[in-house]
């Protein structure tokens, strides 16, 4: 992560110029490669959007299981935003004057 967050320092990034950090991501784990292990995650815990947000049905035979739903097959920010909106995985805004300790 630290190896991550200089790449992304290192480089322009801004939500004006379209940000997106999987470049720095590729970079950073390519320069640590021989000091991480990598495994393969469950596909039911950490579906891609591919699945999770074009197969209703394996969805539904999931429901349950779902820890991360990768928001991927879709370009841009605002795009992968409105998309978690719409099938009611954006929680950021109605909660974002909250704190464990109760409202901000």
């Amino acid at each position: 992560m630290k190896k991550w967050i200089e790449e992304l320092q290192d480089q322009p990034w801004s939500k004006k110029a379209k940000a997106n950090d999987q470049p720095g991501f590729n970079w950073a784990l390519n320069k640590t490669a021989g000091q991480v292990d990598l495994y393969l995650l469950p596909q039911a815990a950490f579906p891609s959007g591919g699945l999770y947000f074009k197969n209703k049905t394996w969805v539904e035979d999931t429901k349950g299981k779902h820890a991360i739903i990768h928001n991927n097959y879709i370009v841009g920010f605002e795009k992968k935003i409105q998309r978690f909106r719409d099938f009611g995985l954006w929680l950021v805004d109605e909660h974002s004057n909250e704190s464990p300790l109760g409202k901000l």
